[in-house]
């Protein structure tokens, strides 16, 4: 009786035991372990991401692929003596955070609200920090990885020469002469008139700040002064139409722009500064395309080194990819 009921206490036991061990993973990669856990929450985080972004979600083996070549990417680093201490992803969380003017609170909270533990998200820096390590080890030994003739080669190539462009910039000041939507006919008259001979009295040279000051309907000229800030022609293009965009940027500085009408007013817009399209040169560029040239072979080889890694750590999958 006492052998039965030992035997069943074993049982009991052991064999839920290795069920749950069992049912937990979901992928061996050598001695490594990807649990269930882990791929369904980076499948749901790798669909939901798929989705905002409006792109093709990845399928289960694609995941699961990912996965296999993250763990893969910390044996070779493993292998390399390639670290990452605690203090360097500390700094980048506070990096993060600063960066984004957070306080850890707010920051913390944000995490929780995507499904993020701190925890993740430091293992997904370190990952970054070893992949790139990686790369620079990989690519510290070739000599003339990228030669001159290829930077020239890029450079000169039309698809990349957006690269090589800093677009121009207008910063604005405003006077905003409200028009009530209730208005009456004469009452849109005498408002048109109104700002045509605000208008007349910028664009001859009264002080613009005066003007904004004694005028201006919107709630935050004291503070602002009319500045509204600066803009390239495409983020112009997204406020007004294409040609008040054109006479806006045919404008030099000091001179102030006809009035453009919108829905709830007029806006008169003077430019306090006009910056033309900046052309960076092959040689201000060089060091910058080299690096980018660089990344991009280092990502190659490797891509190279998990191919080759991936034939020789056995890989089994344990949960269906269907």
């Amino acid at each position: 009786m006492r052998k039965i009921l030992w035997l069943f206490l074993c049982m009991t036991l052991t064999i839920p035991l290795y069920a749950t061990v069992v049912d937990g993973i979901a992928c061996k990669v050598g001695s490594s372990i990807i649990t269930i856990h882990e791929f369904n929450k980076n499948y749901e985080r790798e669909q939901k991401n798929a989705r905002l972004l409006g792109q093709e979600p990845p399928d289960k083996l694609e995941v699961m692929n990912a996965l296999v070549n993250n763990v893969i990417v910390r044996m070779s680093a493993e292998d390399k003596g390639i670290t990452v201490t605690d203090d360097e992803l500390d700094s980048v969380v506070e990096d993060v955070i600063r960066q984004n003017n957070l306080t850890r609170e707010e920051f913390l909270n944000e995490l929780e609200r995507e499904n993020i533990t701190l925890k993740e998200l430091k293992e997904s820096y370190e990952l970054d920090i070893i992949r790139a390590r990686l790369v620079n080890d990989l690519t510290s030994d070739s000599v003339n990885l990228v030669s001159d003739e290829e930077v020239a080669d890029f450079y000169n190539d039309p698809e990349n020469g957006a690269f090589f462009r800093r677009p121009g910039l207008v910063k604005l000041s405003q006077i905003f002469i409200s028009v009530p939507e209730d208005v009456t006919y004469k009452e849109a008259v005498d408002i048109k008139q109104r700002v045509l001979d605000l208008y007349e009295r910028a664009r001859s040279g009264e002080d613009f700040t005066g003007l904004v000051l004694e005028y201006s309907e919107s709630p935050n000229k004291d503070e602002s002064l009319g500045s509204i800030g600066s803009f390239t022609r495409a983020q112009l293009e997204r406020i007004v139409s294409l040609e008040n965009v054109d006479v806006i940027f045919s404008l030099d500085t000091g001179d102030v722009a006809p009035p453009i009408r919108f829905k709830d007013g007029y806006y008169l817009m003077r430019i306090d500064e006009k910056i033309e399209d900046t052309y960076f040169s092959l040689e201000e560029s060089h060091d910058s395309i080299r690096n980018y040239l660089m990344r991009l072979k280092g990502k190659e080889l490797l891509d190279n080194l998990l191919v080759s890694m991936r034939k020789t750590v056995k890989v089994k999958i344990m949960i269906d990819m269907e």
